[in-house]
């Protein structure tokens, strides 16, 4: 059987139109964040694994979905949102957009850690670590187009 043919590869996605959203409480609406320049979204899941005696190979069950991410970003000084969403007690949303100018999104409830630096010769900086807080869905490319 000859292997299948190799399918017209779509343009990619340059991140540099990406937006970041970020609530300050679970139930808030959520506003861009400025000064992002990277992101990651980590959509994993468990896997048990279920192999017995007698198996050829090690099999599995899915578990759990996880979402849980980074961002990185520039200190902006003029807004608090991202400390005042580490700091709710319920956690806050998070909508990750890799292009702005689509509607496809990665997007739920969230808890969110923010750290802070700064040098002699650095400007300040963000970083941010989030986790799951209930269900993430997405919007799908193929759903909308890119």
């Amino acid at each position: 059987m000859p292997a299948p043919t190799q399918p017209v590869n779509p343009p990619a996605v340059h991140g540099k139109g990406g937006v970041l959203c970020v609530s300050t409480t679970r139930a808030g609406t959520v506003a861009p964040v400025a000064l992002i320049t990277e992101w990651s979204l980590d959509r994993t899941s468990d896997k048990v694994e279920t192999t017995a005696l007698g198996d050829t190979t090690k099999t599995y069950v899915k578990g759990l979905d996880n979402a849980q991410g980074t961002f990185t970003g520039q200190f902006d000084s003029t807004d608090d949102t991202l400390f005042e969403a580490a700091e709710s007690g319920d956690g806050c949303q998070i909508e990750i957009w890799p292009d702005g100018a689509s509607e496809a999104c990665f997007k739920g409830p969230a808890w969110l850690d923010v750290s802070i630096k700064g040098g002699v010769s650095a400007a300040v900086t963000i970083d941010g670590n989030f986790s799951a807080n209930g269900s993430w869905t997405r919007t799908p490319w193929g759903a909308v187009g890119p």
